[in-house]
């Protein structure tokens, strides 16, 4: 069954952003403030200094920093000071760039696209979100893994 619709018919145009040079600090800021609003997406797509395409940071990337921050600090479970340890750490990576954590750095897709194609990368990929750019590497919106659940499940579910 082939799905008749283009990326544009279906992405999401209201996302939120963050610049590439941005602290991880000002990440978790806009990720906790994207979370408890619209538009509720999985994480926030990373622009260049040029407004261009540069990646994403999804909430798992900063799960994945903060569980390497732990092991950091705590190299067996139980130490009676891994707490301490891993604040000091996390005051550092604080002052860390977002293009350090970033992932999806050559995940796009075009508009005109076909969503079937998106939907095959999220499924394949295991993305939480995928961005959609125009000509000129330029995001014009996100599709996630929602969104493909709710597109596909009224079909699987007849």
């Amino acid at each position: 069954m082939e799905l008749q619709k283009t990326n544009s018919d279906v992405m999401t145009r209201d996302f939120a952003t963050i610049k590439a040079d941005a602290s991880l600090k000002e990440a978790y800021s806009a990720i906790k403030k994207n979370l408890e609003g619209p538009p509720h997406s999985p994480g926030l797509v990373v622009l260049d200094n040029e407004k261009k395409y540069a990646g994403v940071l999804t909430v798992d990337d900063l799960m994945r920093e903060l569980s390497r921050l732990y092991r950091d600090a705590c190299d067996k479970p139980g130490k009676k000071d891994w707490v301490e340890r891993f604040f000091n750490e996390c005051e550092l990576t604080g002052i860390k760039q977002v293009s350090h954590l970033m992932s999806g750095k050559r995940q796009t897709i075009r508009a005109g696209d076909s969503f079937e194609k998106s939907c095959e990368l999220i499924l394949y990929k295991k993305l939480n979100l995928l961005t959609v750019v125009d000509e000129d590497a330029r995001p014009v919106g996100i599709i996630t893994r929602r969104k493909v659940l709710t597109e596909l499940a009224p079909r699987m579910f007849r």
